[in-house]
């Protein structure tokens, strides 16, 4: 049998009349009239070359091909109930996935402890990865879904990149709390002659900070570059540098630091924090869910 060539509708029927017993009451439950049952049988015993059913006295018997084929037929017709139907929904409170984010060291410190004491309520079951966004490859990542979403101040993607803002953020100027030239504000003198520490994060737009420093003649102040923001706050705190970060992060950085937050006195811009999915998932229950998650509690 060239099973390319076969309609898989035929086993829905078979697995009506060997269940009812019948073609009246097979065609009763699959709301078909009685020529269209007979007819998908005849076509089936063709297929298979049995006769499947015997005629008695008292109803339709099974062949033995088709008492033994029974069985398989009707598992395999509930595997792909099953998976129809899990593709389109999505159960929080039992759902047993995990899901991809891009995040940056920043993005970890920011969303994760509200993520996850909601995940602790309401999803249990749902696990969660975190990746730093690469320079190159973020957008296939994205698309076959590897990835589910991409959070935080991203670059602008192709078509078919759906994105939502979750809320406006500026930097600030992250100083030791004692600086002997610094205190309350910082001048733009003070500024340009600061030493400055800067992150330079793949694949983000956090290199504008770079690019600006650059444009204001500073490029020979920047005396650190590292990865992460995370670093910046106890190197800060115990030196003379200055480093700008986003206001959100800074703000709970420096409860736990040394460190004091100033307006920055060059215009740098201020940026959007957004969550970015591909649209093959944009219909994706679990996909979906995680977004609403997301835009619930940081939607501002």
């Amino acid at each position: 049998m060239n099973i390319s060539d076969f309609d898989l509708n035929l086993l829905v029927v078979f697995d009506a009349v060997i269940t009812e017993g019948g073609i009246s009451r097979a065609a009763d439950r699959l709301d078909l009239s009685q020529p269209a049952v007979s007819n998908a049988m005849a076509r089936l015993r063709k297929a298979t070359g049995d006769r499947l059913f015997v005629r008695m006295a008292n109803g339709m018997a099974p062949t033995p091909y088709a008492l033994r084929i029974a069985g398989p037929v009707r598992h395999a017709l509930a595997t792909i109930r099953d998976s129809l139907s899990d593709s389109q929904g999505f159960d929080a409170a039992t759902a047993e996935r995990s899901f991809a984010l891009y995040l940056t060291d920043l993005g970890e410190a920011f969303f994760l402890p509200q993520l996850l004491a909601r995940l602790s309520q309401v999803a249990p079951g749902v696990r969660i990865r975190t990746l730093p966004m690469p320079p190159e490859s973020a957008q296939e990542a994205l698309k076959s879904g590897e990835v589910d979403l991409a959070v935080g101040n991203l670059p602008d993607f192709r078509t078919g990149f759906y994105q939502q803002r979750l809320f406006r953020e500026h930097y600030v100027c992250a100083v030791r709390r004692d600086h002997p030239a610094i205190g309350d504000r910082i001048t733009s003198r003070q500024f340009a002659a600061a030493s400055h520490a800067i992150v330079t994060p793949a694949g983000t737009g956090h290199g504008v900070i770079e690019r600006k420093l650059i444009e204001h003649g500073l490029e020979n102040r920047i005396v650190l570059r590292v990865q992460n923001f995370l670093v910046l706050p106890s190197i800060v705190a115990t030196t003379k540098l200055i480093a700008l970060v986003p206001h959100s992060v800074g703000s709970q950085l420096s409860r736990s630091n040394d460190i004091k937050l100033l307006p920055v006195p060059i215009s740098i811009p201020a940026f959007d924090v957004k969550q970015c999915w591909h649209e093959r998932f944009h219909d994706d229950e679990g996909n979906r869910w995680l977004r609403e998650q997301f835009a619930e509690l940081f939607t501002s």
